[in-house]
């Protein structure tokens, strides 16, 4: 059997994609018979849920430098096979290591950034994932952004794509009909609120479409960085709702209640809600930004991030042709069909097992 030291300090702090892949994957691992996982957690987890046995939990404090520190320690104390860690590598743990980075944008686009978040991200990322013993990431555009900017040999490095929950699927099939024109035009738009989310750009987009077609836009996500500004330009725009961090049932409701799903992110390392959104079958426009072409393949229209009119015609297109919506729609289905945390929990399982045959 392997032992995995497993940080798991993002659960509960509503972060969206980060804490989406730390909860779906050990509650796939968690079934797995080869391994035995201890997951350290902040002291506010309660232990229930995939927490529960056959998981031991070892707490860990919330600041950033004493949380790797008490890493450290228990990784001496526990001498797991592996130690798997987010983002940053605890230090001397005399153990092989797994680091899951997202993705590097903060080295793509700084200007997305707070000065202290970049500082921060830069030195110590950097230098995890050139300690890491394998480096795992969740599409082939981080994977080479990876390579390609922090020098790292080919074989250390590991695409291993995220999987979607069950929980995202759509409504009864009889209560699906393309945008019927007697209402204003729902348009959803998921994430956190920063610059990166390009939401200035599908206002914009928005004003143009609803010179013809009325529509109403609702936001969910957490704030982030210069989420006041953000808020304010959505508050003085088109008709819009900002309605903050959703669960996972809850946000499965917005995409099925949508017409469309806008997600023209500047740049992401994977782009979990536009799986989501196909996986509900709600009709998806995305951008070019990243990975986001990787991950939607033929599911979803595409267009440049920074082209508010292309943007606005693929928003007009989805709400005057319900023959194209509909077809949209099924490749959508189809494509989220390929993405299961189940098989996402496999490759890490394989990651785990030839580091310990090594």
């Amino acid at each position: 059997m392997t032992t995995v030291l497993f940080d798991a300090h993002q659960l509960g702090r509503r972060q969206t994609g980060n804490e989406t892949y730390v909860r779906e994957l050990l509650r796939e691992l968690r079934g797995r018979d080869e391994l035995d996982l201890i997951a350290a957690v902040e002291a506010s987890q309660r232990p229930t849920g995939i927490l529960a046995p056959p998981i031991r939990l070892r707490r860990i404090p919330a600041n950033g430098l004493a949380r790797l520190g008490a890493m450290a320690l228990i990784a001496r104390q526990e001498r797991p096979d592996i130690v798997h860690a987010v983002y940053f590598l605890p230090p001397a743990t005399g153990r092989p290591t797994v680091l899951t980075v997202h993705d590097i944008s903060f080295e793509r686009f700084p200007e997305f950034f707070s000065r202290r978040a970049f500082v921060r991200d830069r030195l110590l990322i950097r230098a995890s994932a050139r300690a890491a013993s394998r480096v795992v990431t969740v599409s082939e555009t981080s994977r080479r952004d990876l390579v390609e900017v922090y020098r790292l040999p080919e074989d250390r490095v590991v695409a291993i794509p995220n999987g979607v929950s069950d929980r995202f699927r759509p409504a009864d099939e009889s209560a699906w009909a393309p945008y019927p024109g007697d209402r204003p035009l729902r348009v959803l738009a998921v994430g956190t609120l920063q610059p990166r989310k390009n939401l200035f750009r599908l206002l914009d987009a928005l004003t143009i479409v609803g010179r013809e077609i009325p529509v109403q836009l609702r936001v969910v996500g957490p704030d982030g960085h210069q989420a006041a500004e953000i808020r304010d330009r959505l508050a003085s725009s088109v008709q819009t709702e900002i309605v903050g961090w959703l669960d996972d049932d809850a946000l499965a409701a917005e995409y099925r209640r949508s017409d469309v799903f806008v997600y023209p992110s500047i740049y992401e390392g994977f782009g979990l809600p536009v799986v989501e959104a196909m996986a509900c079958g709600t009709p998806v426009i995305t951008s070019t930004g990243g990975s986001l072409p990787e991950v939607a393949g033929n599911g979803a229209l595409i267009v440049d991030p920074h082209d508010v009119k292309a943007l606005a015609g693929a928003i007009r297109q989805i709400a005057e042709d319900g023959h194209g919506a509909a077809e949209l729609r099924g490749r959508g289905l189809a494509r989220a069909a390929t993405f299961t945390w189940e098989r996402s929990a496999a490759l890490h399982a394989a990651v785990y097992r030839d580091l310990v045959a090594q």
